[in-house]
């Protein structure tokens, strides 16, 4: 057990009475890290859905976009799609990320959109089985999956046509 604390004790480049102190100071160092880290990412997400509502199809006035990514996480997603929620009333949007060959989708909509009947909810509802999937929510934000990767491309084109549909002017 003495030899594990010189040995931990020299990793650590500190002497073995020091390593608890040495500990405590390194998980402070690590959590400041991490939350600079989740600090950078919402910046980068943040520019990154700024331009996604710059490039938005104008379908019956509403701001329509779908888009996937390779390794997108349920929470990146969650984050983006609050920020274009919060950003933007007249926003349609579906998220897709694609880990381990499952898709995860987000829909987001905001309030604009809500009232005028395009529904989060309804839209995984509609879109989530193309990719052999299923899933639901509320108005302004809901989640659903798919297995189907071939089909991504369809689901995601699908969005422009169900808001068209929807949408009551």
């Amino acid at each position: 057990a003495q030899e594990m604390l010189f040995q931990a004790a020299a990793e650590l480049k500190a002497k073995p009475a020091e390593l608890r102190e040495k500990a405590v100071q390194m998980n402070a160092e690590l959590r400041e890290l991490r939350q600079t880290i989740e600090k950078l990412k919402a910046r980068e997400f943040t520019g990154q859905a700024e331009q996604f509502l710059m490039s938005a199809k104008a379908v019956k006035g509403l701001k329509v976009f779908s888009m996937s990514r390779n390794g997108l996480s349920a929470d990146d997603m969650r984050r983006m799609g609050d920020f274009l929620r919060d950003k933007e009333p007249g926003v349609v949007a579906l998220l897709a990320g694609v880990n381990e060959g499952k898709i995860t989708f987000q829909a987001i909509c905001g309030k604009e959109a809500v009232a005028r009947g395009v529904k989060a909810g309804e839209i995984i509802k509609a879109i989530a089985p193309i990719c052999g999937g299923k899933g639901g929510g509320k108005p302004d934000s809901a989640m659903g999956g798919g297995s189907d990767l071939l089909k991504l491309d369809d689901a995601l084109a699908a969005l422009d046509d169900f808001v068209s549909e929807k949408a009551k002017d």
